[in-house]
């Protein structure tokens, strides 16, 4: 029985209207598509309501680490640490340049701008009782410079710089207090700036934060050393994420009408052979970056069967209200796709043998047959490129127009309901784990100059 036959089998027997693991007919789909037409340029358009959004996260840009009040978050403390040679002590200094930001924003042409909001700018120590208000007028004055030139925000609330006090008091996202901590905070931003918030993101790419913070120690907090703390961080996050969405849904959803999620990352993989076997650990292995924290919002509040099968007692489980108190708490599918979670960071075990590949396009039809046909909002995506190139970004640009390619043909010819892409990043900064050596931006920043000039690339004029 060919590899093809046998899966088309496997999901005759196991289909029926089956939820579990309607994913794994998208290998075979894509096999059967006509090459090379399939492959074809696609010239259409997008829905007109179709969001383009361009986005930055706090550390990477911000800079002012300790000006006016802030206090220090995690990336202050891990990036003076070890062998680390740079900080984003400075980074594209956005703090003292809203208005070459807000230039570069209205010259794209954005209907969005998805940024994250610096928590220990806000809460120095992480909690209310440390409210800085200086910290908050900034974002407030932010947010009321995009309105002006009809860009909406997408604010996430907790982009990986959690305040440094509450990793050194508490132990950070390891510690189940902070699921009260996060909604309290996330309270705080709710009512300061939701009447002008239409988009949140609760907590950006839950798995890089437990299975790089807390277990590999690739970015902060850099821990390392327990190989099941990843399970339980991942668990708070999760638990913290519902509690911040109930709270939404129950008390300013109803005045405010935003929509909330959570933003996932995800690689995407093929197999390396057609066989069933391959196709399911090619499964599993989306089951064990992006299914760990998108089953439990979009399907029934638990892991997904091959995590639970492979790590056994490790895993932490959820009670019967904590399923019912997870389950259904995204209003769209933010997905995070891109150079963040490429497996070039991650040691090879998640690949369980097979070959990851760079496809959105397959990656967008598999969320929408694995988590029964969400509206997709792409939150992050784009490509890196090494070294130091100035404003001529070709190779950049290549990928920013494919994966755009592919999200065009994922709404039209996957039928896939993708309501947005977010191309990564606005400007050049601190790009976490690696430095200063490569630059997501749209926009070139010349860090040697005062003022940290911005010039679009190549590829801001593409976008």
């Amino acid at each position: 029985m060919s590899g093809l036959f046998a899966l088309m089998t496997f999901l005759a027997l196991g289909s029926a209207g089956a939820k579990p693991h309607a994913g794994l007919k998208t290998w075979g789909r894509f096999s059967k598509l006509p090459y090379p037409g399939d492959t074809a340029f696609l010239y259409a358009t997008f829905p007109r309501d179709f969001i383009w959004a361009v986005g930055t996260a706090a550390y990477q840009v911000e800079g002012a680490f300790e000006k006016d009040g802030k206090g220090l978050s995690i990336w202050d403390t891990f990036t003076r640490g070890g062998n680390r040679k740079t900080t984003g002590d400075v980074g594209s200094d956005s703090y003292h340049n809203i208005n070459a930001d807000i230039r570069a924003i209205r010259q794209l042409g954005v209907s969005h701008y998805r940024f994250s909001l610096s928590w220990s700018r806000i809460f120095p120590n992480g909690t209310r009782g440390s409210y800085n208000e200086i910290g908050t007028n900034y974002y407030r004055w932010f947010i009321k410079r995009l309105k002006e030139i009809r860009v909406q925000p997408v604010v996430t609330l907790y982009h990986w710089d959690l305040p440094q006090h509450l990793q050194q008091s508490l132990g950070g996202w390891s510690n189940p207090e902070l699921v009260e901590i996060f909604k309290d905070y996330a309270d705080f931003c709710f009512n300061e700036f939701g009447d002008d918030v239409k988009y949140w993101i609760t907590i950006d790419n839950p798995f890089v934060v437990a299975q790089h913070g807390y277990g590999t120690g690739v970015v902060a907090p850099g821990i390392k050393n327990d190989p099941d703390l990843p399970f339980r961080v991942g668990h708070n996050l999760i638990k913290a994420h519902a509690a911040a969405w109930h709270l939404y849904n129950r008390h300013y959803r109803p005045r405010q009408q935003g929509k909330l999620s959570m933003a996932l990352g995800s690689h995407w993989i093929k197999p390396r052979r057609t066989r069933l076997e391959s196709l399911r650990e090619c499964q599993c292995s989306l089951d064990h970056v992006l299914g760990w924290f998108a089953r439990p919002l979009f399907t029934d509040g638990e892991y997904p069967p091959c995590m639970r099968e492979r790590l056994g007692s490790r895993l932490p489980s959820f009670t019967q209200e904590e399923r019912e108190q997870v389950r259904g708490t995204a209003d769209f599918f933010a997905l995070s796709h891109g150079a963040t979670l490429s497996f070039q960071l991650i040691n090879d075990s998640l690949k369980f043998g097979q070959l990851e590949d760079l496809d959105l396009r397959m990656l967008l039809y598999w969320i929408n047959a694995e988590y029964d046909k969400p509206p997709i909002f792409v939150v992050q995506s784009g490509w890196y490129v090494l070294g130091n190139t100035k404003t001529e970004d070709p190779k950049h640009m290549f990928y920013l127009k494919r994966f755009i390619a592919e999200a065009l043909k994922s709404i039209i010819t996957d039928g896939v309901n993708v309501i947005g892409y977010t191309a990564w990043s606005l400007i050049d900064g601190f790009e976490w784990h690696r430095e200063y050596g490569i630059r997501c931006g749209l926009y070139y920043v010349d860090f040697n100059t005062p003022d940290m000039k911005r010039e679009p690339k190549t590829s801001a004029t593409f976008y």
